[in-house]
């Protein structure tokens, strides 16, 4: 019976060994990574960026901004999934489902911008093409939904806006619903608007 008692007090002395200790601090809790913004870009020519110095033997170059007279106003198109852009060009009205005068260059006379494309879907079902107008400074306008019937060789439309009161480069990009850049487009706005 003595070896019954000195089993318990063993076991109740090894039970209450970690009794005394401090309590363990928890980790605090990890903040949950905010998912990314969707950032537009262009393959339209912008001001490159800035060079960064850096201890070498030879001198390092910093390239100028590009002057609107160094920029194509030719647009960047492509094709993606039976999507194609056959024509993109910038106006200041449309008649009879064509741009008047296109041009690059807008000024105070100029009441709208027109985006005028000219796509094809080869795919079976209807698409949707999203057209932004970004200004110098990277401010966006539009977001106009254009809907691509299915299976057209050609269909034309396009979109607008009247929020271009920024001199300066813009350009207009025309992507799917997934984000994919479809067509670019360079356009200068003048002063004095």
């Amino acid at each position: 019976m003595r070896k019954k008692y000195i089993v318990i007090i063993a076991l109740a002395a090894v039970a209450c060994v970690g009794c005394a200790e401090e309590a363990v601090e928890r980790a605090e809790p990890i903040d949950p990574v905010a998912s990314p913004e969707i950032v537009l870009t262009s393959t339209a020519a912008s001001a490159p960026p800035k060079a960064t110095p850096v201890e070498a033997p030879n001198p390092v170059v910093v390239e100028e901004e590009p002057k609107p007279n160094d920029v194509s106003f030719e647009p960047t198109v492509e094709s993606v999934g039976g999507v194609a852009i056959q024509r993109l060009v910038t106006a200041s009205e449309i008649d009879k489902r064509e741009p008047v005068d296109p041009t690059s260059t807008f000024g105070p006379h100029h009441d709208r911008v027109y985006a005028f494309v000219e796509a094809s879907n080869e795919a079976e079902s209807e698409t949707s093409l999203f057209v932004h107008f970004i200004g110098p400074s990277g401010t966006v306008s539009g977001g106009i939904e254009l809907e691509i019937p299915a299976s057209v060789p050609r269909w034309r439309t396009w979109a607008y806006t009247r929020h271009f009161d920024a001199p300066g480069l813009w350009r207009v990009e025309v992507r799917d619903a997934e984000g994919s850049l479809l067509g670019a487009l360079p356009f200068e706005v003048e002063a004095g608007l």
